[in-house]
């Protein structure tokens, strides 16, 4: 379970497009989309199915500083994404 339970956080909002902190209710929304040959033809690969079981052990005990979030477009979810804050290391990687 996410140190913030099932409390709707928004952390974005923009018309019809919101973007809020993962909830744990959205396990099987990921184990869904993660299940799709679609969606994993283009991130773990096609024969790399997640269940419910791998989805809570990837997606939620993390124990990195990232914020994993749900894209919103008129209230249904759409996606997934995460951010971190970037660490020595990852900012000398970076050309500006």
């Amino acid at each position: 379970m996410l140190p913030w339970g099932d409390v709707f956080q928004l952390i974005f909002e923009k018309g019809n497009l919101k973007i809020r902190q993962l909830l744990t209710k959205d396990n099987h929304l990921l184990a869904k989309w993660l299940s799709n040959p679609l969606v994993l033809e283009f991130y773990e690969g096609r024969d790399n199915p997640f269940d419910i079981e791998i989805v809570n052990k990837k997606f939620y005990n993390q124990k990195n500083n990232g914020l994993s979030c749900m894209v919103m477009y008129k209230e249904v979810e759409i996606g997934y994404i995460q951010y971190y804050q970037l660490d020595e290391k990852n900012q000398s990687n970076l050309r500006l």
